[in-house]
């Protein structure tokens, strides 16, 4: 039953100060950074060396110190979320040496967890190792929309545009970072997976009174391996740069598990500084399944929001797909840029199809705020000559 709606809308009111406040520490820092679906964001290598590294069997590095962890986010099947938590981490270091984190999931009355560890492999910071414990709310679409993007979304105007399940189980990976252009990352994560259902419908505005379902999944468990490969600088310069990064994730023998299959993303991105007020952006991503047959819930989508801005969200579906984006700035005023963009992909099944599809084509306007998420836009279907000019807002960058 939905809570009271007064009560509901002081804890929606209080997450969306929370995530707007995380949004935009998120903006000011990591604009462009680099997503990958798959894996556990890394930080990127230190710099210097962290004071005195210990190992693991001599305990916690010296000059430890506590950090407190809050978050918040809102969704259709949590509900208010708040996590809170804490972490000891060395006081020149980027990455928490242990950490315990918990969450509770107000809608569907339902606590979440998470408690690992991150710690040099030995007495230089190039490699390290780690692993956690964890009860989440996955998804497998934060590569299209970041959480705090769409926690706004969904407490204001009731859009929720990633597909949620439950994750429940272990992680462990390697980190060997030799430089700060440069990071390979191999792990293994065995978890049960359990479909969630809608458990909210609270929300400032909305088309709709209620949320749309959330679509189930394949119920099961799975043991995998992921192995991730980063080239260039984990967020690109505003000067230009380039920055590559490849995923593949083998679940299936050797391992058990309900689920078999062999999947490759990579994605390619570049930024071009033409002048101080002309700016070209393009990105290339690429993912195939290359063994075995995806879950429902592995199954890549495009269309819409973060992809083809000029269809509907989520309109194409398949185990293999592209999408390609590229974006000229011209600054019009300080701190606004107007854009063009063009974008095309496509998503099928089936690895021989390639050559059946005919790839979407939008052609839009946009105007963007300074280098930060906040953007409009206006796309056109150029494969439809009846289809309609599509406004969207952005608050989040995954570009």
């Amino acid at each position: 039953m939905p809570r009271p709606r007064s009560a509901a809308r002081l804890t929606a009111i209080s997450i969306a100060c929370a995530g707007a406040l995380s949004l935009a520490g998120s903006a000011c820092g990591e604009t462009l950074r680099s997503d990958s679906t798959f894996a556990r964001p890394v930080p990127p290598p230190p710099v210097r060396r962290a004071a005195e590294w210990e190992t693991l069997e001599t305990g916690l590095p010296e000059e430890a110190r506590f950090h407190s962890i809050f978050r918040a986010r809102y969704n259709r099947v949590d509900g208010p979320a708040p996590t809170l938590g804490a972490a000891f981490q060395p006081a020149r270091a980027p990455a928490p040496v242990l950490f315990v984190e918990g969450t509770y999931a107000f809608s569907r009355k339902r606590p979440l967890y998470e408690a690992g560890f991150e710690a040099p492999l030995g007495d230089r910071p190039w490699l390290q190792i780690g692993g956690s414990v964890y009860r989440r709310t996955s998804t497998e679409d934060d590569w299209i929309v970041t959480e705090g993007e769409n926690t706004i979304f969904a407490l204001v105007a009731r859009t929720d545009y990633r597909d949620h399940y439950e994750s429940q189980g272990g992680q462990g990976y390697v980190v060997w970072s030799p430089g700060s252009d440069f990071s390979l990352r191999g792990g293994a994560r065995f978890e049960s997976q359990a479909s969630l259902s809608v458990h909210t419908r609270v929300s400032l505005t909305g088309r709709d009174p209620e949320f749309p379902p959330n679509p189930p999944i394949e119920d099961g468990d799975e043991q995998a391996f992921t192995v991730r490969c980063r080239i260039g600088p984990a967020q690109l310069p505003i000067r230009g740069g380039t920055h590559g990064e490849a995923v593949y994730e083998r679940s299936g023998p050797p391992l058990k598990g309900d689920f078999e299959y062999g999947r490759l993303r990579g994605a390619i991105r570049n930024r071009i500084r033409l002048s101080p007020t002309r700016d070209l952006r393009m990105r290339l991503i690429v993912g195939s399944t290359l063994t075995g047959s995806l879950p429902p819930q592995k199954t890549w989508y495009v269309g819409g929001i973060g992809t083809l801005r000029g269809h509907d969200f989520k309109t194409f579906a398949g185990d293999q797909f592209f999408v390609a984006n590229a974006e000229f700035y011209q600054r019009a005023r300080k701190n606004i840029y107007a854009f063009t963009f063009l974008d095309t992909g496509a998503a099928w099944f089936g690895s021989d199809n390639l050559g059946r599809q005919r790839p979407a084509a939008d052609l839009g306007l946009g105007v963007r705020i300074a280098e930060g998420p906040a953007a409009i836009t206006v796309a056109k279907n150029l494969r439809d000559e009846k289809s309609k000019l599509r406004v969207g807002v952005r608050l989040g960058d995954r570009f």
